[in-house]
C-alpha cells in the first residue's frame, strides 16, 4: 500500500477530529466558515483567532478551507442572490489567503428543478470565471458536487472555465446518495480535474456521513484507485461524522 498521510485531511466536523489529527499526523479541512456568518463581527473574531491557532506555527500545519453554502447559487437567477453569493465566497478566499491556506472547497449550488442544466452550466462558467479574477496564481479552487445526479455538467463546467487552478471535489457520498451512476463513472468523468475528495459512506437512503467502510461504497477499490498515480495531486478529506474507526481503517491498510 502507498502512504498517502501528506495528501489526507480529516474535517473538522468530526468528533474528535483533534485528536485523531494529532495521532495519525492528518492535515485539517476546516468547517469553520461553512455557516457565513462566522465570518463576521465579534463571532468572525473569535472563530478566526481559534483558526489561526490551528493553522500558525505550532499548528497542524497545511490546511484546506470550507467555503460557506447555505443559501448561496453561483447560477442563481436573481442577480442580487449571485451577489451575496460572489460576496460570501470573496469573504472566505480572503479569509483563506490571509491565513496562508491556497486550497478552498465550494459547493456547485445545482438545485434540481430549479435550475435547468445548461443555464447552470453556463452561469457556473461565468461566476467562477469572475471570482477567479484576482485570486493568488497558487490559489486553488474545487468544486463539490451535492445535489448533482451525474459527474457530467459538472466536467462541463471546469472544462469551460478553463483555469488550470479551478478543479473538482467529488463527494463520494453524496453521489451514491443522489446518483444512480457507479461511483467508478464519476471518478472516470471528473478524471483530470479531480484535486479532491470527501471520503464518507452511507446506505444510499440518506447522508449520513458514516465511516468510510460502513456503507454501499467500496471504500477498498476506492482508495486502491485514489492511491494511483493518476491521484497523486488529489487531496482526501475524512468527512465523518465519527472520524477514528476511519482513521484507523486507512493506518491499519497502510494508507496513513
Amino acid at each position: 500500500m502507498m502512504n498517502m498521510k501528506d495528501r489526507i485531511y480529516i474535517a473538522t466536523m468530526s468528533e474528535n477530529w483533534r485528536y485523531i489529527a494529532e495521532e495519525y499526523g492528518l492535515k485539517l479541512e476546516l468547517d469553520h466558515f461553512c455557516q457565513a456568518q462566522n465570518m463576521d463581527g465579534e463571532q468572525g473574531e473569535k472563530t478566526l483567532a481559534e483558526v489561526r491557532n490551528l493553522t500558525g506555527d505550532g499548528g497542524f500545519g497545511a490546511a484546506v478551507l470550507h467555503g460557506p453554502f447555505n443559501e448561496l447559487f453561483p447560477a442563481a437567477i436573481d442577480p442580487q442572490a449571485r451577489a451575496l453569493a460572489m460576496n460570501r465566497l470573496n469573504q472566505a478566499a480572503n479569509t483563506a489567503v490571509d491565513l496562508g491556506i491556497r486550497k478552498m472547497v465550494v459547493h456547485s449550488g445545482y438545485i434540481p428543478f430549479v435550475y435547468f442544466r445548461e443555464w447552470h452550466r453556463d452561469r457556473s462558467i461565468e461566476f467562477w470565471r469572475e471570482f477567479m479574477e484576482d485570486k493568488p496564481a497558487d490559489f486553488i479552487l474545487t468544486i463539490e458536487n451535492v445535489l448533482d445526479e451525474d459527474p457530467y455538467t459538472m466536467a462541463e463546467i471546469a472544462e469551460g472555465i478553463g483555469d488550470e487552478r479551478v478543479g473538482l471535489c467529488l463527494d463520494v457520498g453524496h453521489a451514491n446518495v443522489v446518483s444512480e451512476l457507479d461511483i467508478e463513472e464519476w471518478i472516470r468523468v471528473f478524471g483530470p480535474h479531480l484535486k479532491h475528495v470527501h471520503l464518507h459512506n452511507n446506505d444510499g437512503s440518506g447522508d449520513y456521513h458514516d465511516e468510510v467502510f460502513r456503507g454501499e461504497l467500496p471504500a477498498e477499490r476506492l482508495m486502491e484507485i485514489f492511491s494511483g498515480s493518476d491521484f497523486n495531486d488529489t487531496g482526501i478529506t475524512l468527512e465523518v461524522i465519527q472520524g477514528r474507526e476511519s482513521a484507523r481503517w486507512l493506518h491499519e491498510r497502510g494508507y496513513i
